[in-house]
């Protein structure tokens, strides 16, 4: 018998989980495939700056959660000792024509007045921030406060500290439904027919989550969205920090690597990676990038994330008491992880949540069912 029961373990799983435990509860997570999740994929891009179409609830959520990341890395750090690979490097987003430029611009002007850190940039003043951009950048915008983080890394040391604080793993637990009585959430049933039973229950299964009964969301809430990435393997580092461009974004590591990526295709359930994306990916980077023309091919590999219809996390109690959401990230499961779980632990300690949720709330249209 737990106080908690987790259903998946990626990334707002895994933290919910390990802050869950170290308020003192019993957790117990149950993860369906253990590392193939969107989390194990995903490029490790913490950019709310970047991700933002413009001020508002999904804008002000991904930035409080940058906010938590110094914290959450030593945390780790100190409970483990693993190097999650988190840099705070800054980032890019670079246009090929002046038009380009001045649309960025526009659309960066409210985090100007908000008091964001933004420096918009001519084509030298980008090659400046990155030597190895093209001669075809002609600007764009620098963010200063972007970060990068290493998601295979991140996962180790989140599966290692919620361990050592308690929590309990189950692998290859697939989740069928979720115990409903009189409104009241008590558990969960495995396609195999064993109950887990706890007063408390977090939905926190990406792309899975409509496929599991009695949850309350609507067939199509969450729907999968496969995201390709490559690797290039350059002999020497080419880059820094992360460059967002027309076609692609680059996400570079310090031993050299950079991660190209990524598509959004509505597929349904089918992780592959195509020749088309690839050749598209590439052909983007390059562009970006000439200096990599010559990168040995690396590792290529796709994920699927987990997209709302109003591309809105669904966080909060839903109609079913005692059933938390935390689901439906979309691109920015690994950027919302911290402040995910501080939502998670503060609605199941009866303690106000840090944001105001009604924007992600699962009784939302088109959300619940």
């Amino acid at each position: 018998m737990s106080e908690v029961v987790v259903i998946g373990g990626g990334v707002a799983g895994c933290t919910s989980a390990l802050a869950l435990a170290r308020r003192g509860l019993a957790v117990h997570v149950l993860e369906r495939n253990p590392g193939e999740g969107a989390s194990w994929a995903a490029a490790g891009i913490i950019g709310p700056q970047l991700e933002a179409a413009g001020d508002g609830p999904l804008a002000r959520l991904c930035l409080a959660s940058r906010a938590l990341y110094p914290e959450l890395v030593a945390s780790l750090a100190e409970a483990t000792g693993v190097d999650v690979g988190y840099r705070r490097c800054g980032a890019l987003q670079v246009a090929f024509t002046a038009a380009g430029r001045d649309e960025i611009a526009r659309e960066v002007g409210w985090q100007r007045e908000a008091g964001l850190a933004v420096e918009l940039c001519d084509g030298a003043e980008a090659r400046a921030h990155a030597p190895a951009l093209g001669a075809e950048v002609a600007g764009g915008a620098w963010f200063a406060d972007e970060a990068r983080i290493d998601p295979p890394s991140l996962m180790r040391a989140l599966r290692i500290a919620a361990e050592r604080a308690g929590v309990r793993f189950r692998a290859g637990a697939a989740v069928r439904r979720i115990l409903v009585e009189r409104g009241r959430a008590g558990g969960v049933q495995l396609e195999d027919g064993t109950k887990v039973e706890a007063p408390w229950t977090v939905l926190t299964a990406g792309s899975w989550s409509s496929l599991i009964e009695g949850s309350g969301l609507a067939p199509a809430a969450v729907r999968p969205v496969r995201g390709q990435i490559v690797e290039l393997t350059p002999a020497s580092p080419a880059l820094a920090q992360v460059v967002y461009g027309p076609g692609c974004y680059l996400s570079p590591r310090d031993d050299g690597r950079v991660l190209v990526g990524a598509t959004v295709e509505f597929v349904g359930f089918v992780p592959a990676v195509t020749a088309r994306a690839v050749r598209d990916l590439l052909t983007a980077a390059l562009r970006l990038v000439p200096a990599l023309e010559e990168a040995p091919l690396g590792r290529t590999w796709s994920g699927l994330r987990p997209h709302p219809q109003d591309e809105l996390p669904i966080l909060g109690q839903g109609a079913i008491a005692n059933l938390i959401f935390a689901t439906g990230h979309f691109r920015n499961g690994v950027l919302l992880a911290p402040v995910t779980a501080k939502i998670v632990t503060a609605l199941i300690a009866g303690e106000k949540p840090p944001l105001d949720l009604s924007p992600f709330s699962p009784r939302r249209p088109g959300i619940a069912g």
